[in-house]
């Protein structure tokens, strides 16, 4: 493997010519990155896929598959960054490709350690191809990074009694966890022609991606198909059975007109319908921040007794990880765009949590008044707590007793925006070094927020890395969950108390 990833790169850099490289699918042509010292092949197709039917493996390509240019994004109406003008490809229903960054230098005997990435937003929007997730800077040193589309919102999700009857294995409402198992066929198929060792593989994700890498560990059908997680900002209890899904898909059929038997009305229908412009409006998005939570969200997995039969973190309670190494965390401040809808009283605050928490309303105002000076900012630290940091604290905690668990929480807030808080995703620049793209760009303007935010840049690259490498974060600095410390992502990062005892007791 050491010799024939070699000569592809001696003889792509001596000619200044694209990479070209022989893999179990084909011959793919990628390109070079002399100053990162990186090849990159994107938009490699790894499945098709029919509307509402599983994905078949594409397992040869023809001639020569140019791997220049991402692929088509999956249709979808947009998420956060593209809101602000951030860069998605095109979409289209042939959307199942993935990307590939790798090291240029010979691997190791072994193969580079893998690192595979599953992009959020609410599993109704993103895509591997997202500046934001350019994987160059992480492969610079010395990993293999791979980025995979999977379907998403109705297409990836929608569960009804016909799909269901339809399908060889009974299955439905779960067409984008498919994609994603493919995607990782794919990966211990074909990962040691970039130089990749396909037996240590770290999957990773953030937000719905995060969600869906606990979901993966729950499911039998995924083991051996990755061996280390990192979970971030996604809990691992958000799927719905098949008597919700039922109903929600049946009601959406007939608001587009057709009866929820009907599969061939349902697959005539055009992608915009399927996906109709959104209220891109100030009014709207404050609306969205408050009422469009992602645990009301219908779009997600289901608990259909083929592939998912337990909720995952009952899973990974009674050991279905069992030896699989994790990592989880989030940013303390995950929801912090809700104090601009935040109540005025603590009475209204009381109100707004026993509607989320029935019987939880003044306790919960007794905690959250003696931490936080007003009743806005004590419900964003709420909606945090209970949506996104402490669902996913809560699966490090169902692990530690089957596998090496690491905690840690992002406390990092940008000089520039220092009003956002350190909010859902902040770190996703730093880590794939990405700072630079828009709308990250927004972060780091100055010089000062540049420097400052350089120990946490470099923390989270070296703990991921070592992770990824050998299932321990960096040095041994950072001890297990079940030690009741966690890893603090500050400006100057270090270890804290864990923070699930004293912001989570009331989401057990």
């Amino acid at each position: 493997m050491r010799g024939i990833w070699a000569l592809v790169v001696a003889l792509g850099m001596a000619y200044g010519q694209p990479v070209w490289v022989l893999t179990p699918q084909g011959r793919l042509q990628g390109g070079l990155n002399p100053k990162a010292q990186v090849a990159y092949f994107l938009g490699i197709p790894y499945a098709k896929a029919e509307r509402w039917k599983a994905p078949e493996p594409v397992l040869r390509l023809e001639g020569v598959f140019k791997a220049t240019e991402p692929g088509l994004a999956c249709p979808q109406r947009g998420v956060f960054t593209t809101r602000l003008g951030g860069y998605m490809p095109p979409q289209g229903e042939d959307c199942l490709n993935l990307g590939v960054w790798a090291p240029l230098a010979p691997p190791p005997p072994e193969g580079y350690p893998v690192m595979v990435w599953v992009h959020g937003g609410s599993y109704t929007g993103g895509s591997w191809a997202e500046p934001l997730y350019d994987g160059t800077s992480l492969a610079a040193e010395g990993v293999v990074v791979v980025g995979f589309n999977y379907r998403l919102g109705p297409l990836g999700w929608l569960a009804l009694p016909a799909l269901q009857a339809e399908d060889p294995s009974r299955s439905t409402g779960n067409y984008g966890l498919l994609d994603m198992l493919e995607a990782l066929r794919w990966v211990e198929r074909n990962i040691r022609a970039f130089g990749g060792n396909p037996e240590n593989v770290t999957l990773f994700g953030h937000s719905a991606g995060g969600m869906a890498v606990c979901t993966l560990m729950a499911l039998p059908s995924a083991r051996g198909l990755f061996h280390k997680a990192i979970l971030q900002s996604g809990g691992c209890a958000y799927v719905r059975t098949l008597e919700q899904g039922f109903a929600w898909g049946a009601r959406w059929a007939a608001q587009l007109g057709c009866a929820a038997s009907d599969l061939a009305c349902l697959r005539r229908i055009p992608l915009e319908r399927l996906f109709p412009p959104e209220d891109r409006s100030i009014g709207a998005l404050l609306q969205r921040v408050e009422a469009g939570e992602f645990a009301e969200v219908p779009w997600k997995p289901h608990l259909d007794g083929v592939w998912l039969n337990k909720v995952p973190l009952q899973a990974l309670l009674e050991g279905a990880a069992q030896g699989i190494p994790l990592i989880v965390g989030a940013t303390a401040q995950e929801t912090w765009g809700e104090r601009l809808a935040g109540p005025s009283d603590w009475g209204g605050f009381a109100e707004r949590v026993e509607a989320k928490l029935p019987g939880q309303g003044v306790r919960a105002r007794q905690l959250y008044q003696a931490r936080y000076a007003s009743p806005a900012e004590a419900w964003a630290y709420f909606q945090t707590d209970r949506i996104l940091l402490c669902p996913t604290l809560a699966a490090g905690v169902a692990q530690a007793d089957h596998a090496p668990t690491y905690s840690y929480l992002v406390t990092w807030a940008s000089p520039v925006l220092e009003l956002l808080g350190s909010f859902h995703g902040i770190e996703l620049p730093l880590l794939f070094g990405t700072e630079t793209t828009w709308p990250a760009l927004a972060l780091f303007l100055t010089a000062e927020a540049m420097e400052n935010s350089r120990p946490l840049a470099r923390a989270l690259r070296s703990q991921w890395l070592h992770f990824a490498r050998s299932g321990e974060p960096y040095l041994q600095g950072w001890p297990e969950t079940k030690s009741g410390y966690a890893m603090g992502f500050s400006a100057r990062p270090g270890l804290i108390p864990d923070p699930y005892p004293g912001r989570c007791g009331l989401f057990r």
